[in-house]
């Protein structure tokens, strides 16, 4: 008898202790609906245009070796139509003809606009000169040749050389006025024969440390 006492006593206690434990709340739910996240994007865009001001491919005829005469290609105009500042990269490929690319030809690539000038707003003052060009925009009238803009990893074509990032406040033009140059050793191996190529640009945030879409392992 006693141990079916202690028994009922136990399962009582726990089942008031249960009880114990048990509450009631007010409670309510409220549901904000409509909430957005958008992404931004990179987007530069590039084209060229000859020394008329027609958009036309960049064309040099006539070449000849020469030790101090650049010969215009016309330009190459940059505009950042992205949400976000950029930076950007851009080497030459050959995609045909027998002219040899190599170092006897020579770029300069004159940036002739401010850095953030609206399209056609080009500063004229300032294009007088190379000597005035290098003191506003470093590497404005560096000297490249081909081997060190045709590859995509070690060109020297890049807007570190033209004034840093593009930023992402009202697009604005970048002009790139290109010349030509072939050099004064040049013999006959170079005589009337031609090339052509492409420009490929590469462009990506300012944060990104490299300049592909996912960042190198640490």
């Amino acid at each position: 008898m006693k141990a079916y006492l202690v028994s009922f006593l136990l399962v009582g206690l726990a089942l008031g202790g249960m009880g114990l434990g048990t509450f009631a709340w007010f409670t309510d739910q409220e549901t904000v609906e409509n909430n957005v996240i958008a992404t931004g994007n990179v987007d530069l865009k590039a084209w060229t245009e000859n020394c008329w001001g027609r958009v036309a491919p960049l064309n040099v005829d006539n070449l000849v070796p020469s030790k101090n005469t650049w010969t215009p290609a016309g330009d190459i105009k940059l505009q950042n139509d992205g949400t976000v500042p950029l930076k950007w990269k851009a080497y030459l490929v050959k995609t045909g003809g027998d002219l040899p690319t190599d170092d006897k030809l020579e770029f300069k690539f004159k940036k002739t606009s401010w850095l953030n000038s609206a399209p056609g707003e080009a500063a004229a003052d300032i294009e007088a000169a190379d000597a005035e060009l290098d003191s506003l925009f470093p590497g404005a009238s560096k000297v490249y040749t081909w081997s060190q803009i045709s590859n995509a990893e070690t060109t020297e074509l890049n807007s570190d050389n033209f004034g840093g990032a593009m930023n992402d406040i009202n697009p604005f033009t970048r002009t790139l006025s290109v010349h030509v140059k072939l050099d004064e050793n040049a013999g006959n191996v170079y005589s009337n024969k031609d090339v052509t190529f492409k420009v490929i640009f590469i462009a990506t945030q300012t944060d990104n440390p490299g300049w592909a879409q996912t960042s190198p392992a640490v």
